[in-house]
């Protein structure tokens, strides 16, 4: 019964949302010479153009919040695929690493143990910024972004989300890929912030016009957000039992270990809110540099 239960779970998210993928950030990351960030920037300032004429239109008079968002949301969406998050994964205007799940640093999985792995494969990475992080961090950006976002709308503490909400214990982690990535973590609360900005407070990227219409007055960059929290090399996962052994396995045959570059775990210890993303990993680093 709980291998069917698990079967049928697997088909069930392989068939849903892209940020279900798990990525291998060590696998050729040094292969990635050229930053992507330019390009998805203008990807992202474009789709908030087309949302907010959109919105304008179907609403010519009276900002609404909801129209707008739906309209953005019509051009990132999982369906079943996130829009934005696949564009990512295929454009050739992006380099990007593609590694086998046989050559990658969850070679010799089980299905038992992370059928999501076996079932999907390995997504892609690409440099953001400087960082090296997966295609899948678009979507749990920009989708579970504004699940929290909504979360905290609707009168939820965003202590209590950023501790519950993320789902990395459960069928988009641990329960179906064997891994829990605190890395998606900390990308899904900067997608929060987005979320926050996008029509509120001094550093909004809409406003609303006397006239009832809404308008860019700042350009959105990944910059403003990305940080090394993000890179699953850096700010290590935690994995089920038997998908640890083999993961730990295959990196000490490469003469490497997670964190890849332990001096940035101390930077991001010191982003706002890291204590809800700041892998353990991580954690024993930071308390061992502050040792006296």
């Amino acid at each position: 019964m709980r291998k069917t239960s698990i079967l049928m779970a697997a088909f069930a998210l392989a068939t849903s949302a892209a940020y279900s993928y798990e990525v291998d950030n060590f696998t050729d990351r040094d292969s990635l010479s050229r930053d992507a960030m330019p390009v998805v920037d203008r990807k992202v300032n474009d789709l908030l153009k087309r949302a907010v004429a959109a919105a304008n239109q179907e609403s010519p008079r009276y900002c609404s919040r909801a129209i707008l968002r739906q309209e953005l949301v019509r051009w990132i969406r999982p369906d079943p695929a996130g829009i934005l998050e696949l564009w990512a994964t295929t454009t050739d205007s992006i380099q990007r690493t593609s590694v086998p799940r046989r050559e990658s640093i969850y070679a010799g999985a089980s299905f038992l143990d992370a059928p999501m792995l076996v079932l999907a494969g390995i997504g892609r990475s690409f440099k953001m910024n400087g960082h090296v992080i997966g295609t899948d961090k678009i979507g749990h950006f920009f989708m579970q972004g504004l699940d929290y976002f909504e979360r905290v709308e609707n009168g939820k503490p965003l202590e209590w989300v950023l501790s519950n909400a993320h789902g990395e214990d459960g069928i988009w982690g641990l329960r179906t890929s064997g891994v829990k990535s605190y890395a998606d973590m900390a990308t899904n609360y900067q997608g929060y912030r987005f979320w926050s900005q996008l029509y509120s407070g001094q550093d909004a990227y809409l406003k609303c016009t006397f006239d009832g219409r809404w308008e860019q007055v700042r350009a959105f960059t990944f910059g403003d957000y990305v940080s090394d929290a993000w890179d699953e090399a850096i700010n290590c996962s935690a994995y089920k039992p038997g998908l640890e052994s083999r993961v730990k396995r295959n990196l000490n045959h490469r003469g490497v270990q997670c964190p890849l570059e332990p001096a940035k775990c101390h930077d991001i210890s010191r982003l706002a809110e890291s204590k809800y993303f700041l892998s353990p990993s991580c954690r024993s680093v930071v308390e061992v540099q502050n040792q006296p």
